[in-house]
């Protein structure tokens, strides 16, 4: 499998500070504000959540749509526009499955790249018809048994991606994709560790609320019993569940376009947008319900937070 990481640290753009955000770069509040009328969904804190059995402790809207869109470009830039790294022979590729699909990105993607296979997203929210003909969307709880149109069906490729926080139990999920893959088939799981980084000796620990933020998710996690670190988990949980030759890579991911390597650049914008995109969505539903935060002080911590940012004053960097 092809090494992802680049040798040592991002190498910095020295010019980086040296200009301002562009308004349009900037999240307005007026974005977070989404109704719906749809009957299994809520409205809470001016977003919309679904409610399918337990529901989902982050919104589904249409910011949500484009902080998926966001971190979808930013896998594609890194992966030089392939939807997968796994030695795959392309040309036998019948079955896959995309578990979490969210809004279908990914799934629609490569169902389009490979119009001789059966795509399959799962989820739990309703998605309408693909306007790729290989392509459906299941609802289902992936902790529970896949129940498939052709029971017999095996898939070549399992893709899991960002789908932390929404499982609760992970061995189950692992269980399914190992029984319903065909020999010789390949899983592959994107997820992005929670706690922001920074190899700059010059920035003192909880320096700012987007360090900070990372005790905020420990509180989240233990209130919850959600699992805020299954990227730190799932090679062992895979392995675990029979999978074998199981390989494990860490990418940093800047967070802004803070980086003099022109492809990193381009990452760092698009994960800055997902970064803003997805923050508020992340912590409000947590943090009032399970917490005790007022949603003001919610909104303040991602006001500073995104402050922070549009600095450029800081290089902070996320692993994948």
């Amino acid at each position: 499998m092809e090494d992802l990481n680049l040798p040592g640290g991002i190498p910095v753009d020295t010019e980086y500070g040296g200009f301002e955000v562009l308004e349009e770069e900037d999240v307005a509040d007026s974005a977070y504000s989404q109704a719906s009328s749809i009957h299994n969904f809520r409205v809470e804190h001016g977003r919309r959540y679904h409610e399918y059995k337990e529901g989902h402790p982050f919104p589904y809207d249409e910011v949500s749509k484009e902080n998926e869109a966001s971190l979808h470009h930013v896998i594609l830039l890194l992966l030089g526009d392939r939807y997968f790294l796994s030695p795959i022979d392309e040309s036998r590729l019948r079955c896959i499955a995309d578990v979490g699909t969210g809004s279908g990105f990914w799934a629609e993607g490569v169902a389009q790249r490979y119009p001789n296979a059966e795509v399959i997203g799962f989820d739990t929210i309703h998605h309408p018809l693909s306007v790729e003909p290989n392509c459906s969307f299941i609802v289902q709880d992936v902790t529970d048994d896949w129940v498939l149109d052709n029971p017999d069906m095996l898939f070549d490729l399992v893709h899991i991606r960002n789908l932390f926080v929404g499982v609760k139990d992970w061995k189950p999920v692992y269980q399914q994709c190992f029984e319903k893959m065909r020999s010789g088939g390949w899983i592959e799981q994107y997820e992005i560790e929670i706690n922001a980084k920074t190899d700059d000796p010059n920035e003192p620990a909880d320096s700012s609320m987007i360090m900070k933020l990372r005790h905020t998710a420990e509180d989240m996690a233990r209130t919850t019993g959600r699992d805020f670190h299954i990227s730190m988990k799932m090679k062992h949980l895979i392995e675990e569940a029979g999978f074998v030759d199981v390989q494990e890579q860490k990418v940093k991911l800047p967070l802004g376009p803070w980086a003099s390597d022109p492809k990193l650049k381009d990452i760092g914008r698009f994960f800055e947008r997902f970064y803003k995109t997805g923050l508020q969505g992340w912590l409000m539903h947590i943090c009032t319900r399970f917490l005790g935060k007022k949603p003001e002080e919610v909104n303040a911590w991602c006001a500073q937070a995104f402050q922070e940012i549009n600095s450029r004053q800081h290089r902070y960097y996320f692993l994948l």
